[in-house]
């Protein structure tokens, strides 16, 4: 009976093994995510023979990574409020692939690095230079003939024999071709130059706007493919990091290499939220998750968008955590230079 009872237990045990491992192979339609880290910003920038600041400027992050069945679970029975569960459909975009999601946001951080960087050395009263160098494809739809040629990465150079800087060149180029028609496009793809055709056709129904019943194109997800130019140079290391969240932040970590003024005058200073190149300051996701990580990282200062209510939440989790950090909404670059200039020096 023993020995009965000891493999029906070694049985179960296995079973049960089995079905953990299962549920970490499964992978389900949703992401998890929750508080990440907020890591200081001069390791990352760097502008030749820039000056120090005395304090930190930190740029946050969140965790997010696409949910196996154990990990849905996990979240799902973890009732810390800062760990959410969100549909893949609100992250992803339709027929977008994981690599295709990976090119997407580091073009978004590439994209926010350039921006950052434009409107730092503008105020400092530099002269930096954006030039256009092709469309760059983020994704191609499958189902569009284009997804046979096209991949995630490449850059549009040419557009049937007439040179293609940025989006709207080829979108004008565009206008009067129908579904059939055949394109020919000179493409960048790492550091090889080829020339491919294909054809175009209607935009499968799940890209189109609710607005627009058809639409004739390649059925890429595009975006410009930039190059900045400023002097004294400056260099990105962001670790991999994705998305455009750290616009302002970045922004204000270049302008504080750039002049000797010290912007932080001692303090540890976090702070979220894209950047246009006129300075806007635009909302983000996760800004609740983000004011978790920049308390547990000891920051002092958190800058938030104003717009979107994105303010009022960081104010509400930094009271829901017993925070005392102060939380600092911002609408432009202006306002969190001003803030940092009239702030006492810590004692």
């Amino acid at each position: 009976m023993p020995k009965k009872r000891s493999r029906v237990l070694s049985m179960v045990v296995i079973v049960i093994l089995l079905i953990i491992l299962a549920l970490n192979i499964i992978q389900v339609p949703y992401f998890v995510s929750k508080p990440g880290t907020a890591d200081p910003l001069r390791p990352m920038v760097d502008v030749e023979h820039g000056y120090k600041e005395s304090g930190t400027l930190r740029l946050v992050t969140i965790y997010q990574g696409k949910a196996s069945a154990w990990q849905y679970l996990l979240a799902k029975w973890d009732f810390n409020p800062y760990t959410q569960v969100t549909k893949a459909k609100y992250i992803t975009y339709p027929d977008e692939n994981e690599k295709e999601m990976t090119v997407r946001e580091l073009d978004y951080m590439k994209s926010a690095q350039d921006t950052a960087a434009y409107v730092a050395y503008k105020a400092a009263g530099k002269k930096p230079k954006i030039q256009h160098r092709g469309v760059l494809i983020l994704n191609v739809h499958s189902q569009m003939p284009a997804g046979k040629v096209l991949k995630a990465g490449d850059v549009i150079q040419v557009f049937n024999g007439k040179p293609v800087t940025r989006i709207s060149d080829m979108q004008g180029m565009l206008k009067g071709l129908k579904a059939g028609d055949v394109v020919h496009l000179t493409i960048k793809r790492g550091k090889t130059v080829k020339e491919v055709k294909t054809r175009l056709a209607p935009f499968p129904k799940e890209w189109l706007p609710n607005d627009v019943k058809h639409k004739v194109g390649l059925g890429i997800l595009q975006s410009d493919n930039m190059a900045l130019k400023v002097q004294p140079p400056v260099t990105f290391d962001t670790q991999g990091i994705g998305g455009p969240s750290a616009g302002l932040m970045m922004a204000l970590e270049i302008y504080e290499q750039l002049l000797p003024s010290d912007l932080t005058k001692g303090y540890d200073i976090c702070g979220t939220g894209t950047i246009d190149f006129d300075g806007r300051v635009g909302p983000i996701g996760g800004i609740k998750q983000k004011v978790v990580a920049a308390d547990k990282a000891g920051a002092e200062i958190f800058f938030a968008p104003a717009s979107d209510h994105e303010a009022k939440d960081a104010m509400a989790a930094a009271k829901d955590i017993g925070s005392k950090m102060k939380i600092v909404p911002v609408k432009t670059f202006d306002d969190a230079l001003k803030y940092l200039q009239t702030l006492k020096p810590k004692q």
